[in-house]
């Protein structure tokens, strides 16, 4: 029998019938659309990969253990005796009369309590301070969070694998971007949790809870909230400068050469929010203040004075730090959709 023959069954053979496996359901969660996974999956994968890495985690654990540790340190730099500070105040001001009686200039409305730097923390008060401290550094802590996520991978050439494992890499960079602005804002929701009762404590403590009536409290959620979304914005501003440039070193030196000068980019150039820089924008933000009339203020300069006199509501800055992430996110969103990967 010729070698190329096909094998022919012996007649004495049972006819085998044919056993072809039937098509077996796919399993769920099992890759489809052109090797695509399914966006559930595919989100899962993208928080594991961004909060896997060791720094990032330990940042995390130590961003509530920091702030904790500032709202409980109110308890050392406050005092509730007031009386060293009330005579303190007595001799500044005496100094003050002798010398304006010197010079023959007239003192007008200026009295002690002008001189009265209370020891007491007043929560009506200093809350909302201290909270925007808090508020400002996790928003430095989530650019650099966003800048990480956004260029560790392309640096490490991971993308490779990750571009091949799923390419729509447009529903990559949003599937990644809407986890890194809400990681971020969770993070900042969750420190804020933890302040405001280390504050209350401190004002029962070491000064005053008077005036903290339901205007107070609207007040103080409002600003809360608005920083919670500032967080996850400035997040997002980094993590699109990440995948434009896809260097961690250059998107960094980028983030904070842009936030200081984009004011000049943008100034002329668009609406009235374009003229003022990020530090008025943000002070906008988390203004706990309304309007102040310019006759009314002691404010002299700065962006918090340009902020407040000019009406600059939180709503505008809003739409003013939009002006800086809306380009940034439209271009980097580009890159990622390009066919090169490196």
């Amino acid at each position: 029998m010729n070698a190329a023959d096909p094998v022919r069954p012996h007649t004495s053979d049972p006819v085998r019938p044919n056993t072809a496996d039937p098509e077996r359901p796919k399993a769920p969660g099992s890759v489809r659309r052109g090797g695509a996974p399914p966006w559930p999956r595919l989100l899962r994968a993208e928080l594991h990969r961004l909060t896997a890495p060791r720094a990032v985690r330990r940042v995390a654990a130590a961003l509530p253990l920091l702030v904790l540790a500032f709202g409980l340190s109110k308890l050392f730099t406050h005092s509730p005796d007031t009386g060293p500070a009330l005579r303190e105040a007595d001799v500044l001001y005496r100094e003050f009369l002798d010398q304006a009686a010197r010079a023959g200039m007239p003192t007008g409305t200026i009295g002690r309590d002008n001189f009265f730097d209370d020891p007491r923390y007043l929560m009506e008060s200093l809350s909302f301070g201290d909270l925007r401290t808090v508020l400002l550094g996790l928003c430095a802590a989530a650019v650099v969070f966003g800048i990480v996520s956004g260029g560790a991978d392309w640096a490490s050439r991971v993308m490779l694998t990750l571009t091949a494992a799923e390419p729509r890499r447009a529903r990559l960079f949003l599937t990644r971007g809407l986890l890194v602005g809400v990681l971020a804002m969770a993070t900042a929701a969750l420190c804020g949790l933890l302040l405001v009762p280390c504050l209350l404590l401190a004002a029962q403590l070491r000064g005053s809870a008077a005036g903290l009536d339901g205007t107070f409290w609207a007040a103080l959620v409002s600003q809360f909230l608005r920083g919670v979304v500032l967080v996850g914005l400035v997040a997002l501003l980094g993590y699109g400068l990440a995948v434009l440039t896809r260097h961690v070193p250059a998107a960094l030196a980028i983030a904070f050469l842009y936030l200081a000068g984009a004011d000049r980019i943008f100034g002329g150039r668009g609406p009235r929010l374009a003229e003022y820089d990020m530090d008025g924008l943000t002070f906008a933000v988390l203004n706990e203040k309304p309007v102040i009339p310019m006759a009314e203020s002691d404010c002299i300069a700065g962006p918090g004075c340009e902020a407040v006199h000019v009406d600059l509501t939180s709503a505008d800055g809003f739409v003013g730090i939009l002006l800086y992430l809306l380009p940034v996110l439209a271009l980097a969103l580009w890159r990622s959709t390009r066919t090169d990967v490196g």
